[in-house]
């Protein structure tokens, strides 16, 4: 069995056994409470991560304390897994999905990627990223600068947000 796969089986039956905090059949608002909850786990062990560097720029300390945070990467691991679990996202989607995302990020910058014109004006999402349904100039109506789905809303040249 892959490494990941296992990871993530032992993951699950940590949640939806010991903790009985993941179950296959829960409502909607229940996952998201579960999302909420893990995401905000996840930022807090990248924070504890953060704190075993000598990160701030204003101060003398260049120090990492190597074990201590590679042992917040997996404290924030453990958070990430639940995330995918939640999703149903298995190792292979993670693994294709990835790939998918070099391959955009790597001809992103082979075309010069600014972060600004390649994005939806309205929910600011790239518009070569997954799942975006916004639309750009020149793919709808003259002197409309962009459709953004996530906003219902057409966008001209004169009414470009900032």
């Amino acid at each position: 069995m892959d490494r990941l796969e296992a990871m993530l089986d032992r993951q699950y039956d940590l949640q939806a056994r010991v903790f009985k905090t993941l179950d296959p059949d829960m409502s909607d608002e229940d996952k998201m409470a579960f999302v909420r909850t893990h995401v905000l786990a996840l930022i807090d062990e990248l924070h504890e991560a953060l704190a075993e560097t000598g990160w701030k720029p204003w101060a003398t300390s260049n120090h990492l304390n190597a074990d201590a945070f590679k042992g917040e990467l997996v404290d924030a691991w453990h958070f990430f897994m639940n995330l995918m679990l939640v999703a149903n996202m298995t190792a292979e989607d993670l693994y294709v999905r990835y790939m998918d995302k070099q391959r955009v990020n790597r001809k992103r910058q082979a075309d010069g990627y600014d972060g600004v014109s390649s994005k939806c004006p309205g929910c600011r999402r790239a518009y070569d990223d997954v799942a975006v349904t916004c639309r750009p100039r020149g793919s709808i109506a003259p002197g409309v600068m962009a459709w953004c789905s996530t906003h219902e809303t057409h966008y001209r040249d004169t009414e470009y947000p900032v």
